[in-house]
């Protein structure tokens, strides 16, 4: 079909339609504006009647004839009743000249004008409010009807629905109460760079400051500490910053136990490796670490230069009798240089830490400075009101992954370990969750927290990285948990598919409304049908549209969808995200090497027994308690 036949259609059916729908508007307001009418001089009428007695309209009346009849004859006569009862013979001009008369007849003028007014603001009235009523019978026949499932409504209506179920918290984002004591069932904020998840989390933190709850705040890029952190009050841990607290590893670990979960948290396993190689590193390295726990000279260098550095035949006998004794011998040299080379892989981050023992000159030299800090002690302190902010930075993050993963899962893991008690509240705040490594206790928290009074809010860019890093069934599982969900700006189309599933369906009654038209006038009309129908809330093109700062909000319980627009806050910034602490440069580059020499899996095996006189033969160190590595080598 050519463009001009496809216009002169396109004409056709605009003007059919036009015209069809013009004559059905002209016959509408035919009998409307006939409707009014009849009002204004029904009301004009009544008024008229009820401002005036009857001798004014009986004189009005008179004035009125004598009027009209005064030009066809001026001297004519007539009767005329005064007020008294009394009939007169006067004549036509008598009447219309008559000062008495003319005052009543202009009072009754003004009576008159005063009841056509009333009449004319009765007549529109009656045009407005028909035209009105007509207007909503037509959106409610065109209206679609909701047979089952989830509504979306503005804010304030949803916020008036929870003011009248009494369900609203002291908590509010974006003007919107969130519901009460649900901060415990846990809290998703989910947008593309930019679109204003870190700005919410701010606005709540706000609150959960003015609360005095207890925060555990996992702060990849520095950003929350500068605005938020309390020198004076709260804990910073950052191996790399020189406010951060000392902390140590046989401190925090009290069992097998924890040192089997501390293993897992920090070497996490690998869709693209055999999981043999992880699960050895993990045992090695947590036997080694639970049998140096209690050297009174232990230290996470001496540590690591144990694990990456004494030879096979050493490391063999310290392990004998423990569940790693066969993943070390010297027959198996390969296998045992590929674990040592996994351990360095992910044990690079523990070079950092500052375990409480500040290095001197003289490497010999060794003095404890400060009291390492417990995350777990920290955790079960219910008398804290401080913070706990975990941080990195983007250059050196991925060095400090494994490590910061750990932390963070020993404060999870801590959480269900507490005196239960529902009023209490911890707050575990992780922005940029798929920054870290799979924290393992993870979801098993996410499920049982609630009675300990534990708040997990996490925010991710999209959920392919969470699907990604904990696999699909794990990603469910976490997304499952999150009851309290903020969805911002999504930019891809299958994961805004992703994010408009998580607000439901509706089956809608839905109106479809049709136009017939010919060349006669009489084909013309309109027809309404409705069909039920079965379609998203929200749209995933509404998802990928929304502005920055905008969201779509799902609460939990009977509670609708709703939209939500926050507002940037300018906000000073308080301290340096990061003041770089100075590591002993010596200690840095012998434990370089060793990891480099690892990773390699070039490692030549040191016999550390020939390095120093004062080390014990390894069979003497070993005690009655073969996993017990007290004093197996001197290492500094």
């Amino acid at each position: 079909m050519n463009n001009t036949s496809m216009d002169q259609k396109n004409f056709t059916r605009g003007g059919q339609i036009t015209l069809h729908n013009l004559r059905m508007y002209a016959q509408i307001m035919d009998k409307v504006v006939v409707g009014a009418v009849l009002v204004f001089l029904v009301v004009t009428l009544f008024m008229m009647w009820a401002l005036t007695s009857s001798y004014q309209r009986y004189v009005i009346g008179q004035y009125s004839s004598a009027t009209l009849f005064s030009i066809i004859d001026e001297k004519g006569y007539t009767t005329f009743l005064e007020p008294s009862g009394e009939e007169k013979r006067v004549t036509y001009r008598d009447i219309t000249q008559s000062v008495i008369i003319k005052n009543l007849v202009k009072k009754a003028s003004r009576q008159g004008i005063l009841s056509i007014m009333v009449g004319l603001v009765a007549g529109m009235m009656t045009l407005l409010l028909v035209s009105r009523w007509l207007r909503k019978r037509g959106e409610k026949h065109a209206e679609n009807h909701l047979l089952k499932g989830d509504r979306i409504l503005p804010p304030e209506l949803t916020k008036k629905m929870i003011y009248q179920k009494k369900q609203d918290s002291d908590l509010c984002l974006a003007n919107l109460p969130l519901i009460k004591d649900a901060e415990t069932a846990h809290f998703l904020f989910h947008g593309t760079t930019g679109s204003g998840k870190s700005n919410a989390i701010k606005e709540l933190l706000d609150q959960i400051r003015r609360r005095g709850d207890r925060v555990i705040l996992y702060d990849k890029s520095c950003n929350f500490l500068e605005e938020f952190y309390r020198p004076d009050t709260d804990i910073l841990l950052n191996p790399l910053d020189h406010r951060g607290q000392a902390w140590d590893l046989w401190a925090e670990c009290r069992d097998a136990a924890d040192f089997d979960n501390l293993a897992v948290a920090q070497i996490p396993m690998s869709s693209h490796q055999d999981p043999f190689w992880i699960n050895a590193a993990r045992t090695l390295f947590s036997t080694v670490a639970f049998g140096m726990r209690h050297d009174k000279d232990r230290s996470i260098v001496k540590l690591l230069r144990l694990l990456l550095s004494a030879d096979l035949e050493l490391i063999q006998q310290c392990l004998k009798g423990t569940e790693a004794e066969s993943l070390i011998s010297s027959k198996t040299e390969k296998t045992s240089m590929s674990i040592k080379s996994v351990l360095a892989t992910y044990l690079k981050s523990l070079k950092y830490v500052n375990d409480g023992i500040q290095y001197q000159k003289d490497e010999k030299d060794k003095s404890h400075t400060e009291t390492p800090f417990s995350i777990r002690q920290w955790v079960k302190n219910d008398e804290a009101s401080h913070w706990l902010f975990i941080t990195s930075l983007g250059d050196r993050h991925e060095t400090l992954k494994p490590l910061i993963s750990a932390w963070i899962d020993i404060a999870v893991n801590t959480l269900l370990s507490i005196t239960p008690d529902p009023k209490r509240r911890i707050w575990l705040i992780l922005d940029e969750l798929t920054s870290l490594q799979p924290l393992p206790s993870l979801i098993h928290t996410l499920s049982e927290s609630r009675k300990f009074g534990g708040c997990v809010v996490i925010g991710i860019q999209n959920y392919a990285q969470l699907a990604k890093l904990y696999n699909p069934d794990g990603a469910r599982e976490i997304s499952s948990l999150l009851n309290t969900r903020f969805m911002f700006r999504q930019p891809d189309p299958d994961i805004a598919r992703w994010v408009a599933s998580n607000f439901g369906e509706a089956i809608v009654d839905e109106v479809r409304e049709g136009y017939s038209y010919g060349a006669n006038s009489i084909r013309d009309g309109i027809s309404i049908s409705r069909v039920e129908t079965r379609k998203p809330l929200v749209s995933y093109s509404e998802i990928m549209s929304l502005a920055n700062l905008h969201a779509f909000v799902r609460l939990p319980g009977d509670y609708p969808v709703t939209r939500v627009d926050f507002h940037y806050r300018s906000r000073k910034r308080y301290h340096i995200g990061l003041l770089e602490r100075e590591c002993h440069v010596k200690i840095m580059d012998d434990v370089d090497q060793l990891l480099e020499t690892c990773q390699k899996g070039n490692l030549v095996p040191v016999n550390v027994e020939a390095t120093s006189s004062n080390v014990p033969h390894p069979k003497e160190a070993i005690s009655s308690h073969p996993q017990e590595l007290i004093d197996v080598v001197e290492i500094i």
